[in-house]
């Protein structure tokens, strides 16, 4: 496993709602299964508090990702790498 102190922005691709892959710098991943979804937030009477989707992917070639995504920003991360 290799979890990132500073999570790495990534570009995610759709395709008619599902999604289809996912870009992280120069290296991009197919998706073939969304694995498993959850929502966490914290301190959510704070403006400043966290509200993120994370997802755990499962590529085409059996990498499993977690990313997640910051409601704030509307921006998406990996997390970790499960290999």
């Amino acid at each position: 496993m290799r979890l990132f102190a500073d999570p790495l922005p990534v570009r995610l691709e759709w395709h008619e709602g599902e999604l289809r892959s996912v870009k992280v710098a120069d290296r991009r991943w197919t998706v073939v299964e969304v694995v498993r979804r959850w929502r966490v937030e914290a301190e959510w009477w704070d403006r400043g508090g966290i509200a993120r989707d994370y997802l755990t992917l499962r590529t085409a070639d059996g990498t499993l990702c977690e990313i997640f995504g910051d409601r704030h920003s509307r921006q998406w991360y990996l997390q970790r790498l499960l290999d």
